[in-house]
């Protein structure tokens, strides 16, 4: 079938579409709400497209598609296909992420602000998340570095200063029992700041930020607002992991046409169950049986490696958007006594009658 029937065939609902090159290699993986337009698109002629992009629609001579129920599972299914697959034009034209994680290391009496590249679950450090960005977390440690002055160039604790000291980046940590006190003090408030348990720090520096204003520092006020900026873009992104890993079990549900909803399960980075029922048709006997099956109780909470970052990110995005209701379960409370939360819980979710 020629390239121009095939899309003419193509259905308007969600889906992943897969690019082939002349050797039917795949070279490409994408997505879309209403597959008919996305892929009818490469073959459009645009004076937008330039590049890498013109090399990859130059080099499409056939498509796969899948088709999904909802935008969500084509999502989901896209990242799962380009891990897999690793398709050339996804590489060249997705940033890779390089994710990193700030790490408080403590080293011969004292914790140290570093960046890392790996967790290592055996390490008695402080670590904070992974993050997707390395240039923002690399930002955040430079700039916190410089608002409090803690830039030490010198490995060793000396007797004399070291050259950062000098030009006013390090408060004298290296040499000064003083400020060395002083910075273990700022260590633990950053601390409690990535553990969202103290905002002392982004206050401080709002304040300081103010002052530089108002002394016509404009420069000065301007990193610190930069610092600011990237330190509560890396808080939302431990809001993510955090919400991914201390939410067990979520359900969620999304209305389809035809009078239809479906039903997910997710744990951690994973869906693991979905079906579709009929609007008047839930059957909650079903469902309850499903999540009894699903559930684990007391179990061991691991941190969220970067393997599972992608997908967490697709999840808390989708959860919070206007396209589903959700709900998490609590799995120590499905196999108690309380036979009605189940119900309960599936009664406050479904916005419609269900069968019991």
């Amino acid at each position: 079938m020629e390239l121009k029937e095939k899309i003419k065939n193509l259905p308007t609902s969600p889906g992943v579409y897969l690019m082939k090159d002349s050797s039917g290699h795949i070279i490409y993986v994408g997505k879309s709400k209403k597959l008919k337009n996305r892929v009818s698109s490469y073959f459009q002629h645009s004076k937008n497209r330039f590049g890498k992009w013109e090399k990859l629609v130059k080099h499409i001579k056939d498509f796969d598609f899948i088709l999904t129920d909802t935008e969500f599972e084509a999502l989901m299914l896209e990242c799962k296909l380009i891990k897999e697959i690793q398709p050339m034009y996804n590489r060249m034209m997705k940033t890779t992420k390089a994710y990193n994680y700030i790490v408080f290391r403590w080293q011969k009496g004292n914790y140290h602000m570093e960046i890392a590249n790996e967790l290592d679950k055996d390490d008695v450090h402080y670590y904070f998340g992974p993050f997707t960005s390395k240039g923002t977390v690399e930002n955040v440690i430079n700039g916190i570095k410089a608002f409090y002055k803690i830039n030490c160039s010198q490995e060793k604790w000396s007797q004399s200063p070291c050259l950062n000291y000098s030009i006013g980046k390090c408060m004298g940590i290296c040499f000064d029992p003083i400020a060395k006190e002083a910075h273990q003090q700022i260590i633990h408030r950053l601390i409690a700041l990535f553990n969202k348990k103290d905002n002392g720090v982004l206050e401080e520096m709002s304040t300081k930020m103010i002052e530089a204003s108002s002394n016509v520092e404009f420069e000065k006020a301007a990193e610190i607002r930069d610092t600011i900026t990237k330190i509560n873009t890396i808080l939302q992104t431990e809001s993510v992991v955090s919400f991914m890993v201390d939410n067990h079990l979520i359900m969620a549900v999304e209305s389809l046409a035809d009078y239809r909803i479906k039903l997910f399960l997710i744990r951690r980075n994973k869906i693991i169950y979905q079906q579709i029922y009929e609007v008047n048709q839930v059957d909650i006997q079903e469902v309850k049986r499903r999540i009894e099956s699903l559930s684990v109780p007391n179990q061991h909470i691991s941190a969220l490696g970067k393997e599972e970052i992608d997908e967490a990110y697709i999840i808390y995005k989708y959860l919070n958007s206007d396209n589903c209701t959700y709900t998490v379960i609590e799995d120590d409370r499905v196999s108690s006594t309380e036979c009605d939360y189940l119900e309960d819980v599936l009664r406050r979710i479904l916005p419609i009658p269900i069968q019991n």
